[in-house]
């Protein structure tokens, strides 16, 4: 009889705590979706690109792209490693993964002691941003995002206060079909 009550309980208790572990994931995925950006400096210039100043979202944009990630998450990337003097210390080697499919590339710099992604082009909704901004996503919900008053380009460039890191945004049809990097490494 005790066996049975102890076996109810396992199954209670696994039941009780799928439903936790799904409710928190739902949470973050909705929290996530409701993460808006502090934008400053935004203009479209004569070529019809816009700009957007936007430390909080450039400095943690790709914060969650690393070597382990991508090659358990996106096995199906081709991967070449290609050996790279540094810079700074030419006793040291560093590495470069190029994770690549025809319409994806991502490239991360392997330093000593971080990784730093170097390119991010994609249009694979499968490869978001930080506060689900990817491919995919309508004009108008990247407008909301990053509290924009006016309208914008279908292209967009989203940058840090000196320029020295962007994100490129294409948009088709109000619609995100591809993102960019253009990211300075010192």
């Amino acid at each position: 009889m005790g066996i049975r009550y102890m076996f109810l309980s396992v199954i209670i208790i696994g039941f009780t705590g799928c439903n936790i572990l799904r409710n928190d994931i739902s949470t973050v995925n909705t929290n996530n979706d409701k993460i808006l950006f502090h934008s400053k400096n935004y203009f479209t210039d004569s070529s019809k690109v816009t700009f957007i100043e936007c430390n909080e979202f450039v400095s943690n944009a790709l914060s969650r792209y690393n070597i382990a990630i991508i090659t358990k998450i996106y096995p199906m990337f081709d991967c070449t490693i290609e050996p790279v003097i540094n810079s700074h210390d030419s006793s040291f080697i560093d590495t470069v993964y190029t994770f690549s499919d025809s319409k994806n590339k991502i490239q991360i710099y392997r330093a000593r002691h971080k990784d730093f992604v170097i390119t991010f082009d994609v249009t694979n909704s499968k490869f978001g941003l930080r506060s689900n901004v990817k491919v995919g996503i309508t004009k108008k919900l990247f407008i909301r995002k990053f509290q924009i008053k006016k309208s914008i380009s279908n292209e967009v460039q989203v940058v840090n206060s000196d320029s020295s890191m962007k994100f490129i945004f294409y948009f088709e049809n109000n619609r995100l079909i591809r993102i960019k990097s253009d990211l300075y490494l010192d």
